[in-house]
């Protein structure tokens, strides 16, 4: 993704598809500087859709590229390495990443954004998800937090998630992450197969996606359990005629009454098995673990499955 970096102090900042510089405070500005020569609203960056430019708002002291200035209102395309000067060509930054923007969320306080990886944005962070940030079926983006209900999101919206406020912001074309070698070709949640291998004393759980024509074995991981059990309760509910509408819901109560599925730790493993669909190219990951918020229930999303012991 996008990236400049200051030259003197290795400070890298990651590009927002549309980046301003300037001497103002967040959210007016993306990188706040506070220089004597740079301006309230300096300068801009933008992912032009091929290419990042940057663009003088006006400055007084001028923006500079490899130590030229910049005629407004000309869009200058920059190349990887190009060096940015905002007021002077001291203090200089460069651009170190001149790929493409990810979908984001900056936090309005100040600070990193978080950024999309696999398909999917977790905040506060992929290792405490207690709110993801996933594409819909239709193309649109949807937040998700476990005792809400889901919220759509449009770029450049401020939302609030774990206390906090953000902006999303997201490129208008934004390729998917996963490998074009290793997409399920136009394969989705409901098409897929899920084979679970237990251990006679579910010590461990293995997985096997079967999709699109292939299988692919997902490991054996501590989240697997989790999805083990929503698995079980479908397949339970199908055996005794439940709509299918109906069938394979579990109270997160219910779930929690394993230490193992307490609240943290079930935010974390369904985030898990999405993040693995989603490197394995299942066009609408997210789907494989349904909430229903109110009242606070979980399913698995295919209905087929299969469960061995060994």
């Amino acid at each position: 993704m996008g990236a400049i970096r200051k030259a003197s102090s290795g400070e890298i900042r990651v590009l927002e598809p549309r980046f301003v510089v300037g001497r103002a405070a967040a959210p007016m500005c993306s990188l706040t500087l506070d220089g004597p020569l740079v301006s309230g609203v300096h300068a801009e960056l933008r992912w032009s859709g091929q290419r990042w430019e940057v663009k003088d708002l006006g400055s007084t002291n001028g923006t500079f590229v490899d130590g030229n200035r910049v005629a407004p209102p000309v869009r200058l395309p920059l190349a990887e390495g190009a060096i940015l000067g905002f007021g002077s060509v001291d203090d200089a930054w460069s651009l170190v990443d001149a790929s493409a923007p990810s979908v984001m969320a900056v936090p309005l306080a100040g600070g990193p954004p978080v950024t999309m990886v696999a398909d999917l944005l977790a905040l506060p962070s992929s290792d405490d998800p207690r709110a993801t940030i996933y594409r819909a079926s239709d193309g649109g983006w949807v937040l998700e937090s476990p005792e809400e209900p889901p919220v759509r999101l449009s770029n450049l919206q401020t939302f609030e998630a774990c206390g906090r406020a953000f902006r999303f912001s997201c490129p208008e074309l934004t390729p998917s992450t996963a490998a074009a070698s290793q997409r399920v070709s136009e394969v989705g949640v409901r098409d897929l197969r899920l084979s679970f291998f237990v251990s006679s004393d579910e010590e461990h759980v293995s997985l096997r996606m079967t999709a699109g024509g292939r299988t692919v074995d997902l490991g054996s991981y501590a989240h697997h359990y989790a999805i083990l059990t929503l698995a079980r309760q479908r397949l339970i509910d199908a055996e005794r005629g439940i709509a299918d509408t109906s069938c394979g819901w579990m109270e997160v109560e219910r779930l929690a009454r394993d230490p193992s599925m307490a609240p943290a730790p079930l935010n974390l493993a369904v985030f898990r098995i999405r993040e693995q669909l989603a490197r394995e190219g299942v066009l609408d990951a997210a789907a494989i673990i349904e909430r229903r918020p109110r009242p606070r229930q979980l399913r698995i999303g295919t209905p087929h499955l299969s469960v061995t012991k060994l």
